[in-house]
C-alpha cells in the first residue's frame, strides 16, 4: 500500500518521535520535547516533528521540499492537545502542518503544500491543479471566515469591498484572531486516494450550508460549489470547524 512516505524509515504510532527544531532556541525546544516526549533529531531530515518559529514561505517550502516531516508546527506550540490528527499523520505515513493565520495568510500555503504532495503522490498534472485549487479555496474559507470571523457577504456590493479587505487587514494585526490556527492533514493511500482535512478555530460552518447553491447573481458563497465540483468527497467535520475532502 503506498503512502506519503514510502521509502523512509519511520516510527509506529507508540514509538518515539524525533524533533528539530528551527529557530527556537535549545532550552525551548527541550521543552518541548519533554512535554511531548519526543527525542531529538540532528536535523530536519530526520526528524518526524519540525517546530519552527516565525515561519515564511521559503522556509516552509524548503522544509517541505525533499524530505518532509510527518509534522511542521508553529512555535510556541498550542496547548491544547492535537494528538489525534499528529497521530494519524504518522499512522498513515501523511503530513500533518499547525500554524497561525497571521504566518499563513500571505504565504500561498496551497502551492506549497501542494508541490509537496505531488512529489510524493502519483498524480497527473490536471489533478494537482485542482488539488490546488480546492486547498486553496479550503484554506481561505478557514482563515477568513473562520478564523478572522469575516462575513463573505460584504463582497456582494462593490461598495462595501474596502470595509471588507480593511477588516481582513485589521484582524490579521488583532492576536484575538490572528493567532488562532490552521490545521492541515493529509494522507494517501491506493485504496481511497488523497485525503486531505482543514480545521480552523472559528464558529464553525452550518452543516446545510454545505449543499447550500448560491443564487446565480450572488457575488460570493460559491466556494462549496467549488469544491464540490473538484472533489469525489465532500464533509464538515468538528462542528463545521473542519473541511474533509478526497
Amino acid at each position: 500500500q503506498q503512502t506519503l512516505r514510502d521509502g523512509r524509515l519511520n516510527p509506529s504510532v507508540t514509538d518515539k518521535l524525533r524533533l528539530f527544531g528551527v529557530g527556537i532556541d535549545s532550552v525551548e525546544k527541550e521543552r518541548i520535547a519533554a512535554r511531548r516526549d519526543f527525542l531529538a533529531a540532528a536535523d530536519a531530515v530526520e526528524a518526524d516533528v519540525v517546530i519552527v518559529a516565525r515561519p515564511n514561505r521559503p522556509l516552509i517550502e524548503r522544509l517541505l521540499s525533499s524530505h518532509p516531516p510527518y509534522a511542521l508546527i508553529e512555535a510556541p506550540t498550542p496547548a491544547k492537545q492535537f494528538g489525534k490528527r499528529l497521530s494519524q499523520a504518522i499512522e498513515r505515513k501523511g503530513l500533518f502542518l499547525s500554524i497561525t493565520t497571521r504566518a499563513a495568510f500571505n504565504m500561498e500555503l496551497a502551492g506549497i503544500v501542494c508541490s509537496s504532495l505531488c512529489r510524493c503522490v502519483p498524480l497527473s498534472r490536471e489533478k494537482c491543479f485542482d488539488v490546488e485549487t480546492a486547498l486553496g479555496e479550503a484554506l481561505s474559507n478557514a482563515m477568513i471566515h473562520g478564523n478572522l470571523d469575516v462575513t463573505s457577504v460584504l463582497r456582494n456590493d462593490p461598495a462595501d469591498f474596502g470595509q471588507y479587505c480593511d477588516l481582513i487587514n485589521q484582524r490579521l494585526t488583532a492576536p484575538h484572531y490572528s493567532d488562532r490556527r490552521i490545521e492541515l492533514l493529509a494522507t494517501w493511500t491506493a485504496v481511497k486516494g488523497l485525503q486531505i482535512e482543514v480545521y480552523d478555530e472559528g464558529r464553525g460552518y452550518d452543516k446545510s450550508s454545505i449543499n447550500e447553491r448560491p443564487p446565480l447573481e450572488a457575488k460570493c458563497g460559491r466556494g462549496f460549489s467549488l469544491l464540490r465540483q473538484m472533489t469525489d468527497e465532500l464533509a464538515l467535520a468538528d462542528n463545521g470547524r473542519g473541511l474533509k475532502m478526497s
